[in-house]
């Protein structure tokens, strides 16, 4: 080779930063390779002048870059692109590169092209899991959305039939039922937490201090033959997240490592600031550069299969079917965070096992009161103390009546709720959407306040038909019902003076709302 064509590579090897380069003679052996290419194969095999530069690869793959390379050096056109693995026993098992062949310009031979590829797929495959989880949690919402309403109505029958004072039996039957409407609410609770469509409370916390205060409660939760690691600084690098979020999502994370360890063994919960100088992939996210605050939860159990690390966080997905896993609670633990700004990564443990971490951003502004430690377990998913015997709180009565526009489209929810609202002494107009509740007030009801539903067919929600009645009748007290959260519905509903009553909620509970809505505290 030529003094000029060698310069003529050199220059071309320092151009080119992110694949490796090598120049191939008639029988596919290496004759120059740039650093770059150098670099790639540290721990693997070295690209060595006279080396077959199929060597570079894993067995597996040589064949396939053998034939790029016998295209390439046969001459135009280049061969297509194609997949490979380093041979370096050392890399990762998605680690892969792809391999260009093309022929030399003026003299024979190829310039073989290995660009690592790792990163980019890596990030393809977490963009896809998450959009794959965000069409999830739309379903979920959606859902969840339909099921309160359903929910809303069977506890409402219940409480209307609870209420005419039936024989012992079928008072047992209908608390028996409220008692499984109960249960169905706090599922699609989690449902709407995976969706991230819960109603939050933020505030600026000391992360660390938040974190010790669990600690006695954790210990409890951790089992006799388990051990509970704290390397957790105070007080912390502060965050804006809702308290009783944090501590569900601890809860969760420290049940789920004591049963990953059925054997026993040590869970770890450390805390510490990270600033990242570039993105990082986390599952189903890219956590941007910055400063975070990363809570981490460590176990020393047998570790997560590959096979099923893409489908830890979908809701009901579980390995502990039998045990009586309900699959929901990761999926809780990944809304909360999406919610709250934050990111969640799985890695593996440095020696086995697993460690999940929780990426918050940090924040800025004056620490909020310090909590408290927590005497409970928050958040946790547990059945009643004595199933069966939900009372059904009374209905309270008015001592005066009170005009009241429903608007509601379940046929049998609004059904229960003018029942409730005219046994407690209202005159109530109901209307099935936004346009014939406009029409009844046109028609001359005149209402005290008004309960809407959200969503409701028709080309007005109810925050809309809310604006509309209030151009006419300023200062009307609205309160605004949906299967769906607060924060779903709109942020800022108490600064519009609007009250929010998210389904399924008990009738007295709506009676009470109204009671509260028309006869405000002096």
């Amino acid at each position: 080779m030529s003094t000029a064509a060698s310069d003529d590579f050199g220059r071309l090897f320092e151009a080119e930063e992110e694949a490796g380069l090598a120049v191939l003679d008639l029988a596919g052996r290496i004759r120059l390779a740039s650093p770059a290419l150098w670099a790639l194969c540290n721990g693997g095999t070295p690209p060595e002048t006279g080396i077959a530069a199929t060597l570079l690869f894993e067995a597996g793959t040589r064949a396939a870059v053998e034939a790029a390379i016998a295209a390439a050096l046969a001459g135009p056109p280049a061969p297509p692109t194609v997949a490979a693995r380093l041979a370096d026993l050392g890399l990762p098992p998605d680690a892969a590169v792809e391999v260009a062949c093309r022929p030399l310009r003026g003299e024979p031979g190829a310039l073989l092209r290995v660009t690592d590829v790792t990163r980019r797929r890596r990030m393809q495959r977490q963009l896809e899991e998450g959009a794959r989880l965000q069409m999830v949690g739309q379903l979920a919402g959606g859902m969840a959305h339909d099921f309160n309403n359903l929910l809303a109505a069977v506890t409402g029958a219940a409480e209307a039939a609870l209420g005419r004072g039936p024989e012992a039996e079928t008072q047992e039957d209908l608390r028996r039922i409220l008692d499984a409407a109960a249960r169905g609410a706090r599922l699609i609770r989690h449902l709407l937490a995976f969706a991230s469509r819960q109603v939050l409370a933020p505030q600026v916390i000391a992360l660390g201090d938040a974190v010790a205060a669990m600690e006695p409660l954790l210990m409890q939760l951790r089992g006799n033959r388990h051990g509970l690691v704290f390397d957790v600084p105070r007080p912390g690098p502060r965050v804006r997240v809702d308290l009783a979020q944090l501590d569900q999502v601890l809860v969760n994370l420290v049940v789920n490592a004591r049963e990953a360890m059925a054997g026993g063994g040590a869970i770890r919960v450390a805390l510490q600031e990270v600033a990242l100088a570039t993105e990082e992939v986390a599952q189903g996210s890219v956590i941007p550069a910055g400063r975070w605050a990363v809570l981490s939860v460590a176990d020393e159990g047998p570790g997560i299969p590959p096979e099923i690390l893409s489908r830890i966080f979908e809701p009901f997905f579980t390995t502990r079917r039998g045990d009586g896993g309900t699959g929901l609670g990761l999926s809780t633990v990944l809304g909360i965070l999406r919610q709250s700004g934050g990111h969640v990564s799985v890695m593996p443990g440095v020696a086995r096992g697993t460690v999940f971490r929780l990426w918050f951003p940090c924040a800025e502004g004056a620490v909020a009161v310090a909590p408290v430690a927590a005497p409970a377990a928050p958040g946790l998913v547990a059945a009643p103390a004595a199933p069966g015997l939900v009372a059904a709180p009374a209905v309270p009565r008015l001592a005066a009546a009170r005009r009241v526009l429903l608007v509601e489209d379940e046929a049998a929810l609004r059904l229960l709720a003018r029942r409730a609202l005219t046994e407690a002494g209202h005159v109530v107009e109901v209307a099935e959407d936004a346009e014939a509740a406009l029409a009844a007030v046109e028609a001359g009801f005149r209402p005290d306040l008004l309960v809407s539903d959200v969503t409701m067919p028709g080309e007005m929600d109810g925050l809309g038909l809310a604006e509309a009645l209030r151009a006419r009748l300023p200062g009307l007290p609205v309160i605004l019902v949906s299967g769906y959260a607060a924060a779903t519905v709109g942020e800022g509903l108490a600064g519009r003076g609007v009250r929010f009553l998210e389904k399924p909620f008990r009738m007295a509970e709506l009676v009470a709302a109204v009671a509260e809505a028309v006869e405000p505290a002096p």
